[in-house]
């Protein structure tokens, strides 16, 4: 009975950091990353992404996708409604935390298009799925990714326990968006333009705007389309031409040149890489 009591605390720890890393992420960009990364950390998996399927092949977006082959977005759109968790979902509607083996047709995945040119080639055979609220004939779900063992019993609960508390953070994230002030835009343009002011180019300028709030360089590669590589070379000049040394330093300058409060009223502090 103390192993089980035991395993129990484990798993609301598990949850408790969970819901603490992703309930005051408002911002949706943020949240999205936020939430992958939390949850490789509580369900570790080779890969997390995080996808908006449509009816048909060319409206199927993979939104987040860390660390996948380069080829991996084009591969998905292909072949995505070959995915048996994803037809589940679509057939009945029921967005639950699902494993291959769980819905009809996981038993021939190695049979699929799906499997041999994405799956395979990335070392996937087993997948962990659930739904969050998307729009009217998409599916917006996370899926979890890995070779090796299956995922557990306790790990697909664990994943439907954390369900509604992620639910409940998109959904505020989703308001918290919807109810900005029209002048979001206005102030993204102003830490631009002050930031030209000190000759930084505008791709530069992007970048710095960027971890003035709070961006990492992984965040500001996928939301600009650009590497990592390229997001610390664009930094590098940045924190020259500023006469700076630090993302804290950096994002402090970005807000005096803007004429903005900074973020938190006092410095804006960026995150770490």
């Amino acid at each position: 009975m103390a192993s089980v009591h035991g395993q129990d605390r484990g798993e609301e720890g598990r949850l408790l950091e969970l819901i603490g890393d992703t309930f005051g992420l408002l911002h949706i960009e943020e949240l999205r990353w936020g939430l992958l990364e939390a949850l490789h950390r509580v369900l570790p998996s080779d890969y997390v992404s995080l996808n908006d399927v449509g009816p048909t092949p060319d409206a199927v977006v993979s939104i987040i996708s860390p660390g996948q082959p380069e080829d991996s977005h084009d591969l998905w759109a292909r072949h995505a409604h070959e995915n048996p968790i994803l037809c589940h979902y679509q057939r009945t509607g029921d967005g639950g935390a699902l494993r291959f083996s769980d819905v009809p047709g996981g038993e021939r995945l190695h049979e699929l298009p799906l499997y041999r040119e994405l799956y395979a080639p990335m070392g996937v055979e087993h997948q962990l799925a659930f739904t969050l609220p998307g729009s009217p004939g998409r599916v917006l779900a996370i899926a979890l990714s890995r070779g090796g063992s299956d995922y557990s019993d306790a790990e697909r609960d664990f994943a439907n326990r954390a369900r509604p508390f992620l639910i409940q953070a998109y959904l505020n994230a989703i308001a918290f968006e919807s109810a900005r002030t029209p002048d979001g835009d206005d102030r993204t343009e102003r830490i631009v333009a002050g930031l030209s002011t000190a000759g930084l180019t505008r791709r530069e300028a992007e970048v710095v705007r960027m971890v003035a709030l709070g961006g990492s360089n992984q965040h500001i590669a996928s939301a600009l389309g650009i590497s990592y590589r390229t997001v610390g070379k664009h930094l590098e000049h940045g924190f020259r031409k500023l006469g700076v040394g630090d993302r804290s330093t950096a994002a402090a300058r970005a807000w005096e040149l803007a004429e903005l409060p900074t973020a938190n009223g006092s410095g804006a502090v960026g995150q770490a890489s």
